[in-house]
């Protein structure tokens, strides 16, 4: 697995996620976390919020047009991947 440097926590596995997971952890506003099963080995396989699972419904599991267009991956540290799931879905990961 591919790795990336983070500032706060150093050589981690590299991570992606659309940009309203990340922009989520900015602005401490829940939006959901949804990843796909296409690897199981992945202990964390690329993730989603609410409103892009939406778009990628109303194209029967593709990411293509407006689903596609919204996603903007971003790339998060391991460490900073299971914070924000752990918060998108609901629970204080800081405690």
């Amino acid at each position: 697995m591919a790795e990336v440097k983070c500032t706060i926590h150093g050589l981690q596995q590299r991570t992606f996620v659309c940009q309203h997971i990340a922009q989520g952890l900015v602005d401490r506003k829940r939006v959901g976390f949804f990843w796909t099963s296409d690897d199981p080995e992945n202990p964390r396989p690329d993730a989603w919020c609410s409103a892009c699972q939406s778009r990628v419904e109303a194209t029967d599991g593709e990411w293509v047009d407006a689903a596609l267009k919204h996603l903007e991956p971003k790339i998060l540290c391991g460490a900073c991947y299971d914070f924000a799931k752990a918060f998108h879905m609901g629970e204080d990961p800081r405690s």
